[in-house]
Formats: structure tokens, C-alpha cells, sequence
């Protein structure tokens, strides 16, 4: 079978979940989160959304199966990381 050739972004709107760093933010291409902790406890959570790169994905070809397929990867990592 074939492999098509996807933009270099292809899958990366969320930045993925197993691994991160505390006190610094995440970021994909389109949402980002930060996970702020002092000493033992977690003092907040942020989500971001850059809507100028939403509207970049919305306007590619690709966007409809691009989509389909970060959001599996993000089930998919919240499965793992609930196990």
C-alpha cells in the first residue's frame, strides 16, 4: 500500500499527552495547555487555542481527516493515560 504525503503539521492541532513538563507550556499547532505546580500541589491548569492556526487547518484540504485523526490520537493517549 502506498503512504500519502501529508503537510509537515498533519496530526499535531493537540500536543501529546503522556509526556510533558510542568510550569511549561505545550503546544500544538492549534491548542496548547500549561500544568502549573508549586511544591506538591498543582496550582492551576491552561488551555490555549491560536485561532489564526484554526483558521489555517480549516482551510486545508486536508483539515476533515487531519482532524479526525488528531482526535483519535487524543482518545487514544486518554485511554493509556487512564489505565
Amino acid at each position: 500500500m502506498a503512504t500519502r504525503t501529508h503537510k509537515s503539521c498533519y496530526g499535531t492541532m493537540f500536543h501529546e499527552t503522556l509526556h510533558f513538563r510542568e510550569n511549561v507550556p505545550m503546544r500544538g499547532k492549534v491548542f496548547s495547555f500549561e500544568l502549573a505546580r508549586i511544591g506538591l500541589a498543582r496550582s492551576d491548569r491552561k488551555m490555549k487555542a491560536d485561532i489564526a492556526e484554526w483558521d489555517d487547518c480549516i482551510d486545508c484540504e486536508e483539515f476533515e481527516h487531519c482532524y479526525r485523526f488528531c482526535m483519535a490520537k487524543l482518545l487514544l493517549q486518554t485511554a493509556i493515560e487512564h489505565e
